[in-house]
């Protein structure tokens, strides 16, 4: 896994996130209710899957600090990308609803889920 958020998260606080867990999801609804569950404890992540070679700009922190949801790159392996999808989307429906529409012209445009 790679981590490049200048946000200090503890180990504990990955180790407890849907989006370590969600590779064991096994429903849409499930995924969702991860989704959920790190909006409640104001720690939402954005899923990515870029590969082996994790990918990080300069712009990432900018939009963590400033819409506080974290970038979550899973590498070569992941979940299910519909779970991803399902995930992501009840975070981009947070986003929305506390930031109107300007986080879309920040965030990522590899973010799993975005461009649907």
């Amino acid at each position: 896994m790679a981590y490049g958020q200048t946000v200090k998260i503890t180990d504990e606080q990955y180790n407890q996130s849907g989006a370590i867990k969600i590779v064991f999801v096994q429903s849409i609804e499930e995924a969702k209710e991860l989704a959920e569950e790190d909006i409640r404890k104001g720690l939402p992540f954005l899923l990515l899957q870029s590969g082996i070679s994790p990918v990080v700009y300069p712009t990432d922190s900018e939009f963590e600090e400033t819409f506080k949801a974290y970038y979550y790159e899973s590498g070569c392996t992941g979940p299910r990308l519909e779970y991803a999808r399902a995930y992501n989307q009840r975070i981009f429906s947070y986003l929305t609803e506390t930031h109107g529409t300007k986080w879309k012209r920040k965030i990522r445009k590899d973010v799993i889920g975005f461009k649907k």
